[in-house]
């Protein structure tokens, strides 16, 4: 039984000391938590509040109070026996109670026997069990007086000097006499840093029991700013600032902080000093801002201005070099630098605190000095060469600055390239020279090839060049002259026989149209457009023609220059290219514009005329086509034996020169031996043109010609030509010279046979076909003298009535065609005939038509004077052919264009006083208010004797001058001009329509001096006259043609009259 009481007791205690430590603990932590409370209140109130003296007497006595409670509140809640008996029956399963009963029997002092045996079992309860005592706190609960005990603690510690002047006062109940300090110590104080550093404003050894306060300012306010820890940091300052901290006792001085920009440079100057060379000035830029562009050798003075004081300033540059620039003043510099190569480079600004200026990456650019330029413009492409060997070459060159020196190489066939110097010394940027190169001194061969090309250098340190394309001229034989020539002669042939069909088919076409269009009147849409198409088809026809003619006038040019064809022939050539010329007539072409302006205006009876001249026109357009091509083919055998001839001696020429060559030890034999060779193939090409000539001989017009060519090729056919040239090669290649010079001596006597039996030949056909043609004029002229005297008859024995003698002038209009058809027909007879003779036969086809229109039109007026004019057409023509025969050259020449020039200037010269005469009476006449008076009348009669008498020398002209003659049509439109005034002005007319007329008269006489001139120019033009830099003359009266339109514009009406005058007077002195 004392056992159990024992260990009851013993329960008892441990469960009565958690008690006690549980009150103890509470009462711990709350003394930490009011005396956090009071720290609290503390750290927001002053140290010497009052409050803090309240709030501690007040804390103070109720923390003894709640100790107190606490206290006796467990010591009420201590265990007695009963209670621990019955703490420890509960920890069992049991519900016996058997603890709580022992000890009540205990105290009721039952029988000792039962109380032994309940002491037994409850000892050996005890035994059996683990009791344990209650914990002082549970888990959830020692975490929260932990974590509040934590967090009260880390306060404190955070803030312990604070927590331990606080303890201090706490303990003492009063606060302590406090002394701070005196002053507030700053750093960094005054400093100078660089714009978007940091800055950090420290309080040095602060007094943590004040609170410390920044206040700056970069104007006139101040700011205030609260500082962490003592301190504030500004994290990227970009102005200058004053600041100072203050606390409750003290302030510090006012300090400044200069916040300097980052150096950089804020102008720049670029002095250009360019090299001498270019010509160009010194210059300045201020607006580049460092990037430099300048040509090479330049010399860049570079002036700047930073923005703050630096210490350095260099010039770093992308190679790795770097230059200092000189300091001018604290915030200038300046350096010099020569431009040689382009690259990149940036300045280097330091300042005071060491730092450095950003990298701004800036250029310099070399402006390229352009290598110089060099073209050949002509002939700017390969070439043969003619005959002459003389190469005519403009050769154009520029820089852009200067060139220096101008040469021309040339490379004969493999040889060395040599070259000459054609000009040293050039003063101009742009350069053109006309230069001939000169070959026929190097003794080329035909098929040997020429290589050229220019080169030039300009005037620059570096001395640049450059060089022109290659060209190459090679000197083509004979026979491939005369392939060219045939096919350029083939392609203008076909060409025309092209435009031929096309004339006809569309001459077919119109013609019916315009049977259709007879029985009808109305013109609808679908028409109009056909008619339209039709003459637009015209149109192109007349452009193929030209085209042709150019085409054919480059041929006679490129036969001129290579002597491919005889005088005689390049005569014959000229001339079918002047009938080329008249094949688009002005007739032609008036007639489509007369047709074009009917076809605007739908007029019925206008569209019937216009049409029956386009048809005529049209007719007259396929005829001359037709004898141009019977023309050309009539020439063919002439130009077949031309080649031959040209073969021949070319091959003589170069037989001739490789003899020459043989007798010199310097040849090569081999070389002289490919020679020969090269001459024995030309024999075969002479066959081969001998039978292309035999050809196109007649057998019955050309008999003897043809037997002469037959025993020429049978000569030749004998070999011994051949053996001879055989003989020359095999010795030459065993350098035998001397027994080849005997072989080639031989050969060479036989070539000369060759050619003077050729031309021969040559003469020979010339005279065949001028008797042809001579016999073909008298015909005609007999023919045609016969149709004259018809019609004089058939003029006499017409009446009022054209009917009786209609079908008599049908017949005889047909047999004047079958006439000239015959005429014609030999084609020959063309280059002959002289302009005047075409428009003679013009007139009077145009007369014949004229009569038949007005015959069908009922319309007989007319019919006297067109019968009169087939008259006087039929006689000229036979006076032309008679002529021709008389003269069969044709006359002209130069002495006749030169006399027809002067006559034609002269004429203009009268013709500018005769229209500056009609001006004053024509101001006259408006000042007299239109009334004519005796003595105006008198001037004007005058005026048109004068006039009239132009147009009479005009006429004597065409009819006498053959160079009058070619330009027949534009002559014939200035007597129709003059003829028109005159008629006007004889009945007293004075308008702006006689000034138009006499102003025509002045313009057409000036393209007819000017045609003129062209067709001279190219009648003289020799083999050496490509030379391109040949300029035609200008016309003398050009300028008195830039006068006379000065004179008849507006402004000249208001000059004085004195001055008018003085006009009028220097035209008259012209004009005598």
């Amino acid at each position: 039984m004392n056992e159990f009481l024992s260990k009851l007791h013993n329960f008892k205690r441990g469960l009565n000391l958690r008690i006690l430590a549980r009150a103890l603990v509470i009462s711990l932590l709350c003394l930490v938590v009011g005396l956090h409370a009071y720290f609290l209140v503390w750290l927001n109130t002053p140290a010497q509040s009052p409050t803090l003296v309240y709030l501690n007497y007040a804390l103070r006595a109720l923390m003894v109070g709640l100790v107190l409670f606490l206290i006796y509140k467990g010591i009420r809640g201590f265990y007695d026996n009963r209670s621990a008996a019955r703490w420890l029956d509960r920890q069992t399963e049991h519900e016996d109670d058997l603890y709580q009963n022992l000890w009540e029997l205990k105290q009721q002092k039952e029988s000792e026997p039962v109380l032994d045996a309940l002491a037994r079992q409850a000892q050996s309860r005890l035994k059996a069990s683990s009791y344990r005592l209650p914990r002082l706190f549970q888990p959830s609960q020692w975490w929260l007086i932990l974590f509040v005990l934590a967090g009260i603690g880390s306060v404190w510690a955070l803030g312990w000097n604070e927590f331990r002047y606080a303890l201090n006062q706490f303990r003492a109940v009063k606060a302590d006499a406090i002394e701070y300090k005196k002053t507030v110590e700053l750093s960094p104080g005054n400093v100078t840093i660089g714009k978007g550093q940091q800055l950090v404003i420290r309080v040095l050894e602060p007094d943590t029991r004040l609170k410390h306060r920044l206040f700056y300012r970069w104007d006139k306010q101040w700011r205030e700013l609260g500082m962490t820890d003592n301190s504030y940091s500004f994290p990227a300052l970009e102005y200058s600032i004053e600041y100072y901290v203050k606390n409750e006792v003290a302030s510090s001085p006012v300090y400044n902080v200069v916040c300097l920009d980052e150096p950089f440079a804020r102008s720049w100057s670029l002095y250009y000093k360019y090299p001498a060379y270019t010509g160009l000035g010194s210059r300045s830029d201020s607006l580049s801002y460092g990037n430099i562009e300048a040509y090479k050798h330049s010399e860049i003075i570079i002036s700047l201005g930073t923005n703050i004081p630096v210490e350095t300033a260099v010039m770093r540059f992308s190679d790795g070099t770097s230059q200092a620039l000189q300091r001018v003043e604290e915030t200038s510099f300046s350096g010099r630098i020569t431009v040689t190569a382009p690259k990149t480079w940036y300045l280097e600004l330091t300042d005071a605190l060491g730092r450095k200026s950003r990298p701004e990456e800036k250029t310099i650019s070399v402006i390229p000095d352009n290598a110089p330029e060099i073209r050949i413009i002509y002939p700017g492409e390969d070439v043969l060469l003619d005959q002459s060997l003389l190469l005519p070459l403009i050769i154009t060159a520029s820089d852009d600055f200067g060139l220096r020196e101008l040469s021309l190489h040339y490379q004969i066939n493999d040889r060395p390239a040599q070259q000459t110097t054609l000009r040293s010394l050039i003063g101009s940027k742009l350069f053109t020279l006309d230069h001939t190169l000169d070959l026929k001194g190097f003794g080329l061969l035909p098929g040997d090839t020429v290589t050229y090309w220019a080169q030039v250098w300009d005037n620059s340190p570096d001395r640049q060049s450059a060089q022109s394309v290659k060209f190459k001229a090679r000197f083509p034989s004979i026979e491939e002259i005369y392939r060219e020539i045939e096919r350029q002669a083939q392609s203008s042939t076909q060409d025309l026989q092209s435009t031929l069909k096309e004339a006809k088919d569309l001459q077919k076409d119109f013609e019916q149209k315009r049977r259709e269009l007879m029985k009808n009147d109305k013109l609808d849409w679908e028409d109009k457009k056909q008619l339209e198409h039709m003459l637009d088809t015209q149109q192109q026809l007349t452009e193929q023609v030209e085209n042709v003619v150019q085409d054919f006038q480059r041929l006679i040019d490129q036969m001129q220059r290579n002597d491919a064809v005889s005088s005689e022939t390049l005569q014959k050539m000229q001339k079918i290219q002047e009938l080329m010329e008249e094949i688009s007539t002005d007739e032609l072409r008036e007639a489509m514009s007369k047709f074009e302006q009917a076809l605007m205006n739908v007029k019925p009876e206008d569209l019937r005329k216009a049409m029956e001249n386009m048809k005529f026109s049209m007719e007259d357009f396929s005829k001359k086509i037709d004898q141009t091509l019977a023309l050309l083919e009539s020439i063919k055998k002439e130009q077949a034996l031309d080649k031959a001839l040209q073969i021949s001696k070319e091959m003589e020429q170069m037989q001739s020169a490789l003899k020459d060559k043989t007798g010199d030890p310097k040849q090569n034999t081999d070389r002289l031996a490919q020679e020969q060779e090269n001459i024995s193939d030309k024999l075969d090409n002479l066959q081969k043109a001998l039978d292309e000539a035999d050809k196109l001989l007649d057998p019955a017009k050309d008999k003897q010609l043809k037997q002469e060519m037959k025993d020429l090729k049978q000569d030749m056919k004998s070999g011994q030509l051949q053996k001879n040239m055989r003989q020359s090669q095999q010795q030459l290649q065993q350098n035998q010279r001397s027994q080849s010079g005997q072989s080639q001596s031989q050969a060479l006597e036989k070539m000369r046979q060759y050619t003077r039996r050729l031309s021969e030949m040559k003469e020979s056909m010339g005279g065949g076909s001028m008797q042809e043609v001579t016999s073909a004029m008298q015909k005609a002229i007999r023919e045609l003298l016969i149709f004259s005297k018809q019609h004089e008859e058939l003029r006499g024995r017409y009446a009022n009535d054209p009917y009786p003698i209609v079908n008599d002038l049908i017949a005889q209009y047909e047999g004047v065609q079958v006439s000239l058809n015959r005429l014609f027909s030999v084609p020959q007879v063309t280059m002959f005939l002289p302009p005047k003779f075409y428009i003679d036969l013009t007139d009077t086809n145009r007369g014949y038509r004229d009569v038949f229109i007005n015959v069908n039109e009922m319309q007989y007026a007319q019919i006297p004077a067109q019968m009169e004019i087939i008259q006087k057409g039929l006689n000229l023509m036979i006076y032309d052919l008679m002529q021709t025969l008389n003269n069969p050259s044709g006359g002209g020449g130069g002495g006749g264009m030169q006399s027809l020039m002067q006559m034609l200037g002269q004429m203009g010269e009268e013709q500018m006083a005769l229209n500056m005469l009609s001006e004053q009476l024509m101001m006259q006449l408006q000042q007299q208010g239109g009334r004519m008076d005796a003595g105006m009348q008198q001037q004007i009669q005058k005026l048109a004797s004068d006039q009239e008498r132009l147009a009479e020398n005009l006429k004597r002209a065409l009819q006498n001058n053959p160079e009058a003659q070619k330009q027949g049509n534009a002559i014939k439109k200035i007597i129709e001009e003059a003829e028109a005034v005159s008629r006007q002005l004889r009945n007293n007319q004075l308008s702006q329509d006689i000034l138009n007329r006499q102003e025509n008269i002045i313009s057409r006489l000036l393209d007819a001096q000017r045609s003129i001139n062209k067709r001279d120019q190219s009648e003289r033009r020799q083999a050496q006259s490509a030379d391109p830099t040949i300029r035609g003359a200008d016309v003398n009266t050009d300028y008195d043609t830039l006068r006379r339109k000065a004179m008849l514009e507006d402004s000249y009406r208001l000059f004085p009259a004195s001055y008018q005058q003085v006009i009028i007077k220097y035209l008259k002195l012209l004009n005598e």
